[in-house]
């Protein structure tokens, strides 16, 4: 009875992979990213590992590569000139009502901190958490934000938006400081 062959992949260097480990590497980079790149042509995948030439794990009858190189795959493939242009971060009214809407609500969140830290014990978690969180920001809603609205001048009175958001997380590490919070001392 001969023993069972071991599991431990080997790597191949891809100059001298056979056509079928070749052919087995091109079918798991399609399953490991076909989200990614549905329109692409099996010709561009081809290419594009053809151009990449990234050593194989093999395994028996399996192969695969490597993270790294599927993360360089991914950008090779990226660049094909085939895929479709993509849209603007937001191309509906609504994610553009959703990202003004949040960069609206951190600039009262972050005129309400001084409130807070005059008295920082007086407001229970919850709603310190959240004018803490809202203060913080969302880098998505502000790119969104940014990319679809011009810069907006603040209140009359008010500290610059810019500024406040700024010194957001110092001034929340003051905060937290001043109730005590563990880690903050």
């Amino acid at each position: 009875m001969t023993p069972p062959p071991d599991p431990t992949p080997i790597c191949v260097p891809y100059a001298q992979a056979t056509p079928h480990q070749l052919s087995l590497a091109l079918t798991y980079a399609m399953a490991a990213l076909p989200e990614r790149f549905p329109t692409l042509s099996f010709t561009n995948w081809a290419n594009a590992l053809l151009g990449l030439k990234p050593d194989l794990w093999v395994s028996g009858d399996a192969v695969s590569l490597d993270d790294q190189d599927l993360q360089h795959l991914t950008q090779r493939l990226a660049a094909a000139k085939e895929l479709p242009e993509l849209n603007p971060a937001s191309s509906s009214d609504q994610g553009d009502y959703l990202s003004k809407r949040l960069y609206n609500y951190q600039d009262e969140a972050l005129e309400a901190l001084p409130d807070i830290a005059a008295n920082p014990l007086a407001y229970g978690n919850r709603v310190f958490n959240l004018v803490v969180t809202l203060a913080l920001g969302n880098s998505v809603a502000d790119a969104v934000f940014h990319a679809t609205h011009r810069a907006t001048p603040g209140h009359p009175g008010t500290e610059d938006p810019a500024l406040a958001r700024a010194t957001a997380h110092e001034q929340v590490r003051a905060l937290r400081r001043a109730r005590g919070e563990v880690g903050y001392q």
